[in-house]
């Protein structure tokens, strides 16, 4: 029954990406002349994301802490990393953001494409110019009033458990003199299994926006130590909802 489920789902996937990018294309060309932010491209791809949350029968999710983040303001945005169904939960928060993602999920025919009408930041592993032009990019949406979102880990943990973050995310966040809004995400591992195509099960998702750190919070940390807050942040809530 669940390879059955599994692979009407996929399908069905299949058919809002080819679906759902031509409508893209149409919402970035009307609406790029007066909305440079592409804030209503973003939310329409929020929409397309959740779609793939909804309308699967094994999945359901919890948020909470979303009344925390000022849409006004621009932040960096990270969380922890389980499944590339993260991305899909990440959609439900429904706020304006860019991705930053590795540049192979640039080449994905649709959702790659949708990801280049965006203007999301694509990043090379191992590169140092990559790396450069990742943070120039970020910088340059974070100016414009855009938040951005990383993964700090890098990708994707492997048991489940919290890997070190990465001190990019942050880096950025200090430069920019910008708030950062920890999320700390459960269940998707269990939702979609690494290397795995298959349903196993209701499973239920949660994302937790976390307390937010403000610069005036982390003004006389060092990138390390804001780094290890950050990621202690995340750690202590995952902990908590494991003791709950």
């Amino acid at each position: 029954m669940s390879y059955l489920v599994s692979s009407i789902y996929f399908i069905w996937v299949t058919i809002v990406c080819i679906i759902f990018f031509p409508i893209s294309l149409v919402i970035c060309i009307i609406t790029k002349p007066f909305d440079r932010r592409l804030v209503a491209l973003n939310y329409f791809s929020h929409f397309w994301g959740s779609l793939f949350l909804w309308s699967n029968p094994y999945w359901s999710m919890q948020v909470s802490g979303r009344e925390k983040i000022d849409k006004s303001r621009p932040y960096v945005i990270v969380s922890n990393h389980l499944s590339t169904v993260d991305v899909v939960v990440i959609s439900g928060l429904f706020v304006h953001f860019k991705w930053v993602s590795k540049i192979e999920n640039f080449k994905i025919p649709f959702l790659g494409w949708s990801m280049h009408l965006n203007n999301y930041v694509a990043i090379r592993r191992g590169g140092i110019s990559s790396i450069k032009s990742m943070i120039k990019h970020s910088k340059r949406h974070l100016d414009n009033g855009s938040s951005i979102f990383i993964f700090p880990e890098g990708s994707r943990s492997d048991d489940g458990k919290i890997q070190s973050f990465k001190t990019g995310a942050f880096k950025i966040a200090k430069e920019m003199n910008v708030a950062i809004v920890p999320i700390a995400l459960t269940g998707t591992e269990k939702a979609l299994q690494k290397n795995s195509l298959m349903f196993k099960g209701h499973q239920n998702i949660t994302m937790s926006v976390l307390d937010i750190i403000e610069p005036s919070e982390y003004q006389e940390l060092s990138l390390k130590q804001l780094t290890k807050l950050a990621q202690q942040r995340i750690t202590d809530s995952l902990e908590s909802n494991k003791e709950y």
